[in-house]
């Protein structure tokens, strides 16, 4: 940017509010810039903010007048404005000055659009170093009017009293909380919460009866994370895919953020059972879809009930996942369902051991979800151990991998088994591993849609599991010629089947 002339800073100069108390802190401009850009892109940043910073905590008089232009729009209409408001508010209050002088003004609101990145590593470092920056501004001023008092009426007790509360509130500046359940004072909120549960309202399903019906009140709730595990490729995706189905008919808004499969492949995934079309034939099947969708859009007020969004794995943490969350709330959208397709690919923790931060991601996520009100739905890998399991064992919490730490955080643990022979006869297992709140250590039995395409996933009946077992049994019986058998191999087969007969 060019230097101004002397007429130009005279003009700037001009602008100065002779209330201000011209502050010489310690924090230079590149932080004062982040900070303030990041109070104009980042909605959960200003919230915990607003309360704590004035505008006559910056050094720059651009800032100054930024900062009160962002703090009023908040206050009055509850959400961060667009950059053309604050341009148009700027111009507005500058009508009467210099051109030269409102260009100045709008290049600095143009660079701190760039000094802040929503989403980076220095997130939490930033809002520990506002609340800081607000202490001690805050003190600043306090003593400034203090000492203005003092010398006014040194002696008066009223003055004293003055500078009491000052110094107490400057001193009380922290993190903005919420008072929690007041019990006695509000005990008619705790029965709101109840009847909520009771509706359904913030009530969301796993896509499976067997599951719903072990939780206390039919499901998980706000602030709670549920979990799949199972090897690659045993449908731990698809079972997310299918809560997404569900929760959405249930109109519920998900936000569906993967880190493997690209956005087209996910709303596919999701078409497909959502419409009980062949994946691999939606384009074949576009009317179809469409009417589907239309159908389901007719009696609904909010019809943006899904966002899908990728992130390339390993890029992004919890952190980062509430920033992309900040925005879309800047945007009139709040999820009431993350689903985290997975954990294992998110960004590590590099201060940390591997181990530990696969328990931190779980935990942060969790208190995430505590913190906004949303449910959780993730899934994670289990070790090695889960690969030598026979059809009769089940992966459980001493099968996670990385970290049994992992287990902790989780409100619902369930585990998708399958062997390579379930495989072919397109049938699983379900195991309970975990229920926070409800019945665990069951299980039930699963079977794949991949003969119709739809790639769903869904309950079936111990017969109905048995009939698929026994016909890929049979199939594979076939297979092998009889006189191919080696002798020794029939004979064992033949003592074998006597021995159960007997027993």
């Amino acid at each position: 940017m060019r230097e101004l002339t002397a007429e130009e800073q005279a003009n700037l100069e001009s602008l100065t509010d002779p209330d201000v108390i011209k502050p010489k802190f310690a924090w230079d401009d590149t932080f004062q810039r982040k900070l303030l850009g990041m109070l104009l892109t980042d909605q959960y940043m200003l919230v915990q903010s607003v309360d704590k910073i004035q505008p006559i905590y910056f050094a720059n008089e651009s800032h100054v007048l930024i900062c009160k232009i962002l703090i009023n729009f908040f206050n009055k209409h509850k959400t961060i404005p667009d950059k053309w408001i604050i341009t148009q508010e700027l111009n507005d209050i500058l009508k009467d000055k210099d051109k030269s002088v409102t260009l100045y003004h709008q290049a600095e609101l143009n660079s701190l659009y760039d000094y802040y990145v929503p989403g980076v590593d220095s997130r939490d470092y930033l809002l520990d170093k506002i609340t800081y920056f607000a202490k001690v501004q805050g003190i600043k001023v306090a003593f400034h009017n203090c000492v203005e008092k003092m010398n006014e009426a040194p002696e008066s007790e009223e003055t004293w009293s003055f500078v009491y509360e000052e110094m107490r509130k400057a001193m009380t500046v922290d993190r903005s909380y919420t008072p929690g359940l007041e019990y006695f004072l509000n005990i008619e909120e705790m029965y709101s919460r109840m009847e909520d549960q009771f509706k359904g309202k913030n009530r969301y399903t796993s896509g499976f009866d067997s599951i719903d019906r072990a939780l206390a009140g039919g499901g998980l709730f706000n602030g709670e994370l549920g979990s799949w595990i199972g090897l690659g490729g045993s449908g731990k995706s698809l079972a997310l895919c299918k809560a997404a189905v569900a929760n959405v008919l249930l109109n519920h808004k998900v936000l569906y953020l993967t880190m493997e499969m690209d956005e087209l492949g996910i709303s596919k995934r999701f078409t497909s059972q959502f419409a009980k079309v062949d994946i691999n034939a939606l384009k074949d099947c576009k009317d179809q879809v469409l009417k589907t969708i239309e159908e389901f859009g007719k009696d609904q007020e909010d019809k943006n009930l899904l966002i899908i969004k990728q992130f390339p794995g390993g890029t992004i943490d919890v952190n980062g996942i509430r920033s992309f969350y900040s925005q879309l709330e800047v945007r009139g959208w709040k999820p009431n369902l993350i689903i985290v397709d997975y954990v294992g690919e998110m960004k590590d923790d590099p201060g940390v051991q591997k181990y530990e931060s696969a328990y931190r991601i779980l935990r942060d996520l969790r208190g995430f979800g505590v913190e906004k009100q949303h449910c959780t739905f993730t899934c994670i890998q289990p070790n090695i151990s889960a690969a030598k399991l026979e059809i009769h064992q089940f992966i459980d919490e001493s099968n996670i991998g990385t970290s049994f730490d992992q287990f902790k955080p989780l409100d619902a643990l369930w585990s998708i088994n399958q062997q390579p022979i379930e495989k072919d006869a397109e049938v699983g297992r379900v195991y309970v591993v975990k229920h926070r709140n409800g019945k665990s250590k069951y299980s039930f039995k699963l079977g794949f849609d991949f003969n119709l395409g739809t790639l769903d996933i869904f309950e079936i009946s111990k017969e109905r599991y048995g009939e698929r077992m026994n016909k890929v049994q049979a199939e594979k019986a076939e297979e092998v010629p009889h006189d191919k058998v080696p002798e020794k191999k029939k004979k064992r087969k033949n003592s074998v089947i006597e021995d159960d007969e007997e027993t």
